[in-house]
């Protein structure tokens, strides 16, 4: 498995994370913040299926960007996964011909079906996406959102996407017998709590406390660090020395 989390600035090599996508093994994307700039060209209509794990902007600003840039490229439909309130909240803000084009309405050149199609993801319920086994998992954040754990024959990675503290996703990789790594957020330093409270976000002593239900010995990448507060947040992570957190790099393909 192959696992790239996508540059959230165009045109320059940035580690500074404001928009969350990540790619696995070229075909599958998870959340659309950047996904309509962050790649080259030729990459361009390359992704098919996309998991929206829940409306936030950060998760789905480009993906509009992304559906027209791939539109003459397009022999089949950009599938995009989510929730009833995320397919709900994408029809109805974004989609909807006001703030970009409905591309349900707009058929694809070669004439066979819509450009885009919604499908829903159900909690709880495994589903194989461009061959990878996706299991959404409810977390604690404040619109519905979902964790995932994707799997393939020979190994799981957990994906806590935005959360505050929650028991599920950390259940379900505690486990998995092939998990092999844990991409999780953590936005905010220790002394926001309480703004972290509020937005249903981590910290890196909440990180701490959520780990201790993991209970697994394996990598964690520290991701959606909130740029303005980057260095705080990584000093604090350095400082978990019970866990094995480092903080995620962008653009650098992870492989298991």
């Amino acid at each position: 498995m192959r696992i790239r989390l996508l540059p959230s600035s165009a045109g320059r090599k940035s580690q500074l994370q404001c928009l969350t996508s990540f790619v696995i093994d070229e075909r599958v994307a998870i959340d659309a913040g950047s996904i309509g700039f962050a790649f080259s060209p030729d990459e361009i209509g390359s992704v098919r299926n996309i998991v929206v794990t829940h409306s936030h902007s950060d998760h789905t600003a480009s993906l509009p960007i992304y559906v027209a840039e791939a539109f003459p490229a397009l022999d089949s439909p950009i599938v995009i996964y989510g929730s009833s309130a995320v397919i709900r909240a994408l029809r109805e803000y974004l989609f909807n011909d006001h703030v970009w084009p409905d591309f349900e309405k707009i058929p694809l050149s070669n004439g066979s079906g819509p450009t885009v199609e919604f499908r829903e993801l159900e909690a709880m319920r495994t589903i194989s996406i461009g061959g990878i086994d996706v299991t959404p998992i409810p977390v604690n954040h404040i619109v519905p959102t979902f964790g995932l754990l994707v799997r393939n024959a020979t190994t799981s990675v957990a994906f806590t996407s935005d959360t505050y503290t929650t028991d599920k996703i950390w259940k379900a990789a505690r486990e998995d017998a092939n998990l092999k790594a844990v991409f999780a957020e953590v936005s905010f330093p220790n002394e926001m709590s309480e703004l972290a409270e509020a937005s249903k976000h981590l910290t890196p002593e909440l990180l701490g406390l959520e780990l201790a239900k993991l209970n697994r010995d394996v990598p964690v990448y520290a991701v959606h660090i909130k740029p303005t507060h980057r260095e705080d947040v990584i000093r604090q992570i350095a400082a978990l020395d019970r866990f094995r957190v480092s903080v995620g790099e962008i653009d650098h393909v992870y492989e298991w």
